[in-house]
């Protein structure tokens, strides 16, 4: 017969939260930092290659021989005005500023010493990053407007529209998703406030 002889309940303090909730994160901004460095690296590259090559593009002698001579200059002129983006330039500056940012960002968070400043930096970086994000297409999309008013197609209309939905509506999930995860991080990263009971009672038998 089995018989209860005494319940013996564990003394224990609060539980520390585990490091690797912040340490995750300064892997996952320290890739998108990586990534932002490349951007910023592509985009320089790209502008200055596009501006040379737009500058050899004469619309008039471009469309010298075709037969709907206005609307061909008005494509090249669209397609010419890309150049002119400031897309190139501000975006280069800050996706290399976001790059900067991750550096101390993932310091704080990889040492997980001072979680408050490590989270404030963290959530400067997604703010940013969403900021970059939506200007770049906001940028692209400003230009695709124009160029599908160049194409004297109705069905450009519906094209532009899709584009803008997709474009816009994927930068939003993408922040939301990186925003949602932060929230989670900061949750499981919260300081103890209370000291918690044991879930289980050690039973002796006799």
């Amino acid at each position: 017969m089995t018989v209860i002889d005494s319940i013996k309940v564990a003394q224990t303090g609060p539980e520390v939260p585990s490091p690797w909730w912040l340490k995750g994160g300064a892997i996952f901004i320290g890739v998108l930092g990586i990534s932002s460095l490349i951007g910023a690296v592509s985009l320089a590259i790209g502008g200055i290659a596009i501006d040379a090559m737009m500058a050899d593009m004469d619309p008039e002698e471009l469309c010298e021989d075709d037969p709907e001579r206005e609307e061909c200059e008005e494509l090249i002129r669209s397609l010419s005005s890309m150049s002119e983006m400031s897309l190139w330039d501000v975006g280069a500056a800050l996706s290399a500023f976001l790059f900067l940012l991750s550096i101390p960002t993932v310091i704080l968070m990889w040492n997980a010493e001072d979680r408050g400043t490590a989270l404030k930096l963290a959530w400067s970086w997604v703010a940013v990053h969403a900021v970059s994000q939506f200007y770049l297409i906001h940028s692209y999309m400003a230009w695709m407007d124009e160029f599908y008013e160049s194409i004297p197609m109705e069905e450009m209309s519906w094209a532009a529209v899709f584009t803008k939905v997709a474009s816009y509506g994927s930068i939003l999930m993408c922040e939301l998703s990186m925003a949602a995860g932060l929230v989670l991080i900061s949750y499981k990263t919260r300081p103890p406030t209370a000291l918690e009971m044991p879930s289980a009672f050690h039973v002796s038998e006799e």
